[in-house]
């Protein structure tokens, strides 16, 4: 089973590093990523994505899903109404993965300029091996399909706070 994780980075290049240390973990078969976006807030607000091509594994949730996913997020506020009723349509389409407009807001509001984040979907994770070589990237878990405990732990892992917590259901794939 994937579970989707967004993880929120403080610094513009740590997400980078992070993404760098997760693949490494995959090839140590630590977990199996499915996919790795890495996204850039710059300080001009502008927004850099990029995806992390070294992966073997084909998702059914391929780079089409998170280019929408990701254009959705960052771009509505500036895009207009003509783009904005066609987004809304493309938005529905993610409804069924349990993402919604309220969870790509959040998103968008957790990634000031200056920071990143990694949205990652991966399976058969050693939770107690990986969640230590993460720790050091400091990263604050923004959204997860994790079951709520299981996200609050992963939040009090990471340092963070285990109180309101906020889940989608795991993302399948259907190939």
């Amino acid at each position: 089973m994937k579970d989707l994780v967004v993880l929120g980075f403080d610094g513009e290049d740590t997400a980078e590093k992070a993404k760098e240390k997760l693949v490494e973990l995959d090839k140590q078969y630590l977990l199996k990523l499915d996919q790795v976006v890495e996204v850039v807030r710059k300080q001009d607000g502008q927004v850099k994505i990029k995806e992390e091509p070294r992966l073997t594994g084909i998702a059914a949730l391929g780079g089409a899903f998170w280019g929408l996913l990701i254009g959705i997020i960052f771009f509505i506020p500036v895009a207009g109404v003509v783009v904005g009723a066609a987004a809304g349509a493309i938005a529905g389409h993610f409804a069924k993965y349990g993402i919604s407009k309220d969870y790509m807001k959040e998103i968008d509001a957790a990634v000031q300029p200056g920071q990143s984040a990694l949205m990652i979907l991966a399976e058969d994770v050693k939770i107690d091996r990986v969640v230590p070589m993460l720790s050091g990237f400091h990263p604050r878990v923004l959204r997860t399909s994790l079951s709520n405990d299981q996200e609050a732990q992963l939040k009090e892992a990471f340092g963070g706070s285990s109180g309101a917590t906020m889940s989608v259901p795991t993302v399948t794939s259907s190939a």
